[in-house]
């Protein structure tokens, strides 16, 4: 599985889109429908695995609006919101002057990464609809660029993503901890760089089998034993001592001791459902 940090000369932030939805979701568990999809209205995404097509509420009202007021015209969409797991692509592409990025703001200062914006290449045909319901064309200097200035929105977007992403990667990395505070600093962008760009796997099931269960979550579950008091097992692989642990270890917590590494056992050892 490649991580974010494998994937910079791709040119594409579309491989990093597991992630950036994992992510949106978790923003939306932060704070409930803080992005809403308009995928639903008269749009196209010109690269569907890298536009993500999520606005504030409003900024999805108005642009229902401006479609509605050229009904049968289908509005094609170059770029909309963007998490920091894309913004860091685009930086770091920057930075290292790669795929003809000549600027990006670093993650977290993006208009992109507030939710009230649309890039559109077809923008003189849309310009007239989009002004009058809302959205403010940037001009010259980007002319693909609209930005909602209508009110009702809100003003925090790139620090939830931020901190969207910190509660994310503490939820799968429960042993390597950051602060979710909504700051994009050093210990964000070093985890940033090391996350999957497909995005995190769903925990499997663990338990004694034939061959042995082996793995960094076997791992996991073996140090977050440890730190409980039930020692056992070799490192990583789960065999007959990691077993026993598991089941003291349940039987302690009032669990079915079973020997079976599931939502319950995880959630009692403090770790990822």
């Amino acid at each position: 599985m490649a991580r974010v940090r494998e994937v910079i000369k791709e040119c594409n932030t579309g491989l990093v889109r597991g992630l950036s939805l994992q992510i949106i979701a978790e923003m939306n568990q932060l704070s409930p429908n803080i992005l809403v999809s308009f995928a639903d209205l008269n749009v196209q995404a010109t690269n569907p695995k890298a536009v993500n097509l999520f606005l504030q509420p409003m900024a999805k009202e108005a642009l229902r609006d401006a479609l509605e007021d050229r009904p049968g015209h289908k509005l094609r969409i170059n770029s909309a919101y963007r998490t920091i797991a894309q913004q860091y692509l685009l930086r770091a592409q920057f930075e290292k002057n790669l795929c003809g990025i000549t600027a990006a703001a670093r993650p977290g200062f993006s208009n992109h990464e507030d939710g009230l914006a649309l890039d559109t290449s077809d923008y003189n045909e849309w310009r007239g609809a989009l002004e009058a319901n809302g959205w403010d064309w940037l001009g010259g200097a980007d002319p693909v660029h609209f930005d909602y200035k209508g009110g009702g929105v809100r003003s925090d977007i790139s620090v939830i993503c931020i901190r969207a992403f910190q509660s994310l990667w503490n939820k799968h990395n429960p042993l390597d901890p950051i602060t979710a505070d909504g700051v994009y600093g050093p210990q964000t962008e070093a985890r940033l760089r090391e996350s999957p760009a497909e995005g995190f796997a769903a925990a499997r099931t663990l338990r004694l089998a034939e061959p042995q269960m082996r793995g960094e979550d076997v791992a996991k579950v073996q140090a977050a034993l440890a730190n409980a008091g039930f020692k056992g097992g070799k490192k990583g692989v789960f065999d007959t001592a990691t077993d026993t642990a598991v089941k003291a270890f349940q039987a302690a917590r009032g669990l079915v001791a079973d020997g079976i590494v599931g939502a319950g056992t995880r959630r009692a050892l403090g770790l990822q459902l």
